[in-house]
């Protein structure tokens, strides 16, 4: 039920729409689209330091955000569920950093989310109805193009599980601010390295489509999982201690 739709202004301009903040299976929650109310806004366009810095100015200390991804793997099927560990960065001239017209902050990223909010995830999932995977690489690429197949083919080679457009930098961003961070991602396809007939050409579109529909419908239902989870969600201040660790070792005003 949403109670309140919220606006805010950042330093880092407008986030990507309204936050809409309300009750979900009896905890409070906010929703913020990364594309925008009606999906017009493209992956590298996205305003991902003003989504989490609005985010965290009404309170929010922990993101689970979802996201759409194709397959760089045959035992990856569409549909199934992926919680990813790591992330390989493919992007480019994304601006990647609050502190770059400060001071210079070299935070670690070995562990690349939140373990205690994927492991929440994880656990969840297992108990639906769907395939899954608790473990992958996500591998971040600039868009709004799609791969060619000697890229789609060189990612799995270099490690990659699964390709999106958006996880970089949002997932940085989190540990910046010091939110903990995890994420949902539904596979639609299998990416263009990998032969099949459900993948991104002109003549699976169909196919992938009726994926897509079914995963929404199944990530609803773990959203209010998650959300019935919450409390134990929001125990973990892992990102918060991290990042104050860090500018105190560092000598660095993390106001």
């Amino acid at each position: 039920m949403i109670s309140e739709n919220v606006e805010t202004k950042t330093p880092y301009g407008k986030p990507s729409g309204i936050i809409r903040v309300g009750e979900l299976c009896g905890e409070r929650v906010a929703f913020l689209p990364r594309h925008g109310e009606d999906h017009t806004i493209p992956p590298h366009k996205v305003p991902y330091k003003a989504n989490l810095s609005a985010l965290k100015s009404i309170g929010v200390r922990h993101v689970i955000a979802t996201c759409v991804v194709g397959s760089l793997r045959k035992e990856i099927r569409p549909g199934a569920f992926v919680v990813p560990d790591q992330f390989i960065n493919f992007t480019w001239g994304r601006d990647d950093t609050y502190r770059v017209d400060r001071q210079l902050v070299h935070l670690q990223m070995a562990e690349s989310y939140c373990e205690h909010v994927r492991n929440i995830i994880s656990r969840e999932i297992k108990a639906m109805n769907v395939n899954y995977r608790i473990k992958g690489t996500v591998v971040v690429i600039q868009g709004p193009r799609f791969s060619t197949v000697a890229e789609s083919k060189m990612f799995a080679l270099w490690g990659g599980d699964i390709v999106n457009m958006t996880q970089y930098p949002e997932c940085f961003f989190a540990r910046e601010l010091g939110i903990c961070y995890g994420v949902v991602a539904t596979v639609t396809d299998y990416d263009v390295g990998v032969p099949s007939l459900i993948s991104m050409r002109t003549e699976s579109v169909d196919a992938v489509l009726k994926v897509f529909h079914r995963n929404t419908k199944a990530t609803l239902s773990l959203i209010q999982r998650l959300a019935s989870a919450s409390k134990e969600i929001t125990d973990c201040v892992c990102a918060t201690n991290r990042i104050a660790e860090y500018y105190k070792l560092a000598n660095i005003d993390s106001s």
